[in-house]
């Protein structure tokens, strides 16, 4: 018996260097992707989504609330505290309607009524 020939054996390393380059491809690949839902997974990224999805649902003002209280985040502190007892509950919403009130008593009537 003959040894192989010499193009044989270098067709042959020329594939194992092309096996060992796509493997290499893939995982770069998969390191992009999981890079890609982490970046995804983020809560700033979370939140972002959440506001567009209900802005896209008629319910724009939640997602408003949503961005304040990323940029604020001392308000969510403050809201835990005033609504953590019963006594502070009722007259956080007693000022929440108070609010609301004045909020709409400052809107401009829309001018396409009839």
């Amino acid at each position: 018996m003959s040894s192989p020939a010499p193009s044989t054996g270098r067709q042959r390393d020329l594939q194992i260097e092309a096996l060992r380059l796509r493997a290499e491809y893939q995982r770069l690949a998969w390191k992009r992707s999981a890079c890609q839902l982490l970046s995804q997974m983020q809560p700033a990224a979370l939140i972002g989504q959440t506001r567009d999805q209900l802005g896209s649902a008629g319910l724009g003002w939640v997602g408003t609330g949503l961005g304040l209280l990323r940029r604020y985040p001392m308000v969510l502190s403050l809201l835990g505290s005033v609504i953590g007892t019963p006594k502070r509950r009722r007259l956080a919403l007693k000022a929440a309607l108070i609010a609301g009130l004045v909020w709409l008593g400052k809107r401009k009537p829309p001018s396409d009524l009839a």
